[in-house]
């Protein structure tokens, strides 16, 4: 019916109802604000906030501390908040979302964008500073003319499919980037603050229709296989 349900561990408002409660059973995510009449069409969950995609627009709830719900703010928040479209979004219409541990990605008109919490480069525009609303991915370097098709967030990374080939930014300290680089180890991570290209390896000659990525590792399809 075009709406969103969650369910579970609610401490930070994640479930968006407005409430802290932790329902074993579906809640209707709140609909009397910001979603009033709107249709969801795509949901996405990090570690303690949750991020929809209604109508074009991005809509987060939960916790905030890290600015991962967009909205130029780091107060958290129960019931979905619009995220901001007066600045890098302003006019485009989003396609795509994911939610990592604390920052929250889109994709909109053929490019990536990022906010929250940026430790380890995960917004991939070149800083480490963390942003309260959304960020362009660098297209600086390898993405300079390529199309962003999907996205993918995990606990420090972030991964897409850019004109059928993987690319990732971020932490890279278990080699989760996939770019053949040295990784780092406990307390000197090795981090990309912008995207790198994915090593091709076995996916030399393959075309990458999906991308996912978890806490510390990224996998991908590509020509109906899948690839980790």
């Amino acid at each position: 019916d075009g709406r969103a349900y969650c369910w579970g561990d609610n401490r930070e408002g994640q479930l968006g109802n407005n409430g802290t409660t932790h329902p074993s059973l579906p809640v209707t995510v709140d609909t009397s604000g910001v979603l009033a009449g709107k249709t969801v069409t795509a949901i996405a969950a990090g570690a303690v906030h949750t991020c929809l995609l209604a109508v074009g627009q991005v809509y987060c709830w939960g916790s905030n501390h890290y600015g991962q719900l967009g909205n130029n703010s780091t107060t958290d928040s129960g019931v979905p908040v619009a995220v901001d479209s007066s600045g890098v979004l302003a006019g485009k219409a989003v396609t795509a979302i994911a939610a990592g541990d604390h920052h929250t990605c889109a994709v909109a008109d053929g490019q990536g964008y990022c906010w929250g919490y940026n430790h380890a480069g995960q917004l991939g525009n070149r800083s480490s500073t963390n942003s309260t609303v959304p960020v362009a991915v660098d297209t600086s370097g390898v993405l300079t003319g390529k199309t962003v098709t999907a996205i993918a967030a995990g606990f420090l990374h972030t991964c897409g499919v850019v004109d059928g080939r993987a690319y990732c930014w971020g932490s890279n300290d278990y080699g989760q980037l996939g770019n053949n680089s040295p990784t780092g180890s406990i307390g000197s991570p090795v981090v990309s603050r912008m995207p790198v290209v994915v090593g091709s390896g076995v996916l030399a000659g393959k075309t990458v229709t999906e991308i996912t990525a978890g806490g510390r590792y990224s996998c991908a399809v590509a020509d109906g296989q899948a690839y980790c």
